[in-house]
């Protein structure tokens, strides 16, 4: 006997909306691409799931969803245009989002530089600033509650569990958030404020950067300890260069107090961070393009000392050697082009494989010199003195 998969039933149309295709599901409802026919755009309706139709909290907490998030406007925000029901069930309308959730972006094959990251870093700042100027706390920041558009737009979503100041809505004995990201203070079910989010954003960022959560994620125990006692695990200097390194700790203090005031002070010390790096990177790559043109005048060196040694076979050996450079290091072997764009850790890498050539192609050169040598030398006299100075001007 073989198992069908059962196919969930797509609703024709929820309120004036004609459905497309499911796109995805969360713990409160799933969430479909529709054509609003009046306007003729595509959309994104969140319906509740039915299961919960009756629960009276979790349906003012999917409203509130649209309320908070339709009084932000911001580009790094989801976009909410309508709010209604279908069947005696909530949905919301939002924009279509064309992408990525975060955990699903850093994952392609394509793994973001730093450059890229911090730049994402930035914007879930630019976004949540916005919300914490309007009185409203996330309090559920975690990867899958960011998007990442094709054009590199990342937008905050979910502000279901989102609180405003100005709420009384509670959830008495509910942890709400996800453990891996909470704030101590949200672990033990203290008052809470933007510092929070911003607890939760910089245990996020590590884990754009390590690939991982900074309190584990397995055992919910473990992890909820670790956030209230334990320091988060150093980052390696490639992960995080020791200024963004620095930034991270203070954003996961397990005082409020240590942490960050607003997103906007964290926003303003990322960029300081991006753009110091960009300098350093910058100098690393001119280093790299510098040594490039090194090794290719070492090999017309090595050529031109080859000829006059008359090896039939130099100029075959030597061309192979610039084109392999030339095809291994494309963008620095092209003196006229700009400098290509590269991340730090890339660009020390290429550095280093391009040194590691220059040593070979010195001694290299450093060989045919000594065999010029001992031929002259055999042959003796005023000749082999000429040699000596000729081969000491080419730097030897």
């Amino acid at each position: 006997m073989t198992l069908t998969p059962i196919t969930p039933v797509l609703p024709q149309r929820i309120g004036r909306y004609r459905v497309l295709e499911r796109i995805g599901k969360g713990a409160m409802g799933s969430v479909y691409a529709a054509m609003d026919e009046q306007l003729g755009r595509k959309v994104a309706v969140k319906l509740m799931l039915a299961a919960f139709e009756e629960d009276t909290e979790l349906r003012e907490r999917f409203y509130r969803e649209a309320r908070v998030t339709g009084q932000l406007a911001h580009r790094n925000i989801v976009t909410i245009f309508d709010l209604g029901e279908h069947d005696n069930r909530p949905f919301i309308v939002m924009e279509l989002l064309e992408g990525l959730p975060l955990n699903e972006y850093l994952r392609t094959d394509a793994v973001p530089s730093l450059d890229t990251k911090l730049d994402l870093m930035i914007q879930v700042c630019d976004g949540l600033q916005t919300a914490h100027q309007a009185g409203v706390i996330h309090r559920d920041i975690k990867p899958s509650n960011l998007f990442v558009m094709h054009d590199g737009t990342l937008k905050v979503l979910d502000f279901g569990v989102a609180r405003l100041n100005s709420s009384n809505l509670t959830a008495a004995g509910m942890l709400l958030g996800t453990p891996e990201y909470m704030s101590p203070e949200q672990v033990r079910g203290q008052r809470m404020d933007a510092r929070a989010d911003i607890f939760s954003v910089a245990a996020l960022f590590y884990f754009m950067l390590a690939g991982h959560p900074p309190f584990g994620s397995r055992d919910l125990r473990n992890v909820l300890h670790a956030i209230i006692n334990h320091p988060p695990p150093r980052l390696t200097e490639e992960e995080a260069p020791e200024a963004l390194w620095q930034v991270l700790a203070r954003g996961l203090a397990k005082n409020p107090e240590q942490r960050y005031l607003r997103c906007a002070d964290l926003r303003a010390e990322l960029d300081r961070v991006r753009r110091s790096i960009a300098v350093t990177t910058a100098r690393v790559v001119q280093a790299a393009r510098d040594r490039c043109q090194q090794v290719l005048a070492l090999i017309e060196e090595r050529r031109g000392l080859g000829r006059s040694l008359g090896m039939e076979d130099i100029d075959a050996s030597c061309d192979e050697a610039a084109l392999r450079i030339q095809v291994r290091f494309p963008a620095f072997a092209d003196f006229s082009a700009p400098p290509p764009p590269i991340d730090g850790a890339a660009a020390r890498t290429v550095l280093q494989s391009l040194q590691a050539r220059y040593n070979a192609e010195q001694a290299a050169l450093a060989a045919l010199q000594q065999r010029a040598l001992d031929q002259v030398t055999r042959a003796g006299g005023r000749r082999a003195g000429f040699w000596r100075g000729f081969l000491k001007a080419r730097g030897n």
